[in-house]
């Protein structure tokens, strides 16, 4: 498990998909793609909103002005 390639991965997914996308959506990228389940998932998650690179609310993640442009530099 490289959770390291899933964060990266989760970020680029959100900069495809215009800054946004459904906990549901990213939850299924992360399994498939890279094998991740749901623990690991949520702890990718809440590290990427305590380094303040994405926001959640209403069950969607969007980047912040950080996570964007962490993103577009992968």
């Amino acid at each position: 498990m490289h959770l390291d390639e899933t964060r990266n991965g989760i970020l680029k997914c959100l900069e495809n998909k215009g800054s946004s996308a459904p906990m549901k959506v990213l939850h299924g990228y992360s399994k498939l793609i890279h094998q991740v389940a749901h623990r690991e998932f949520s702890e990718v998650m809440e590290g990427l909103v305590n380094d303040k690179l994405v926001t959640f609310n209403d069950d969607t993640f969007m980047l912040t002005e950080e996570g964007l442009k962490l993103a577009k530099s992968l």
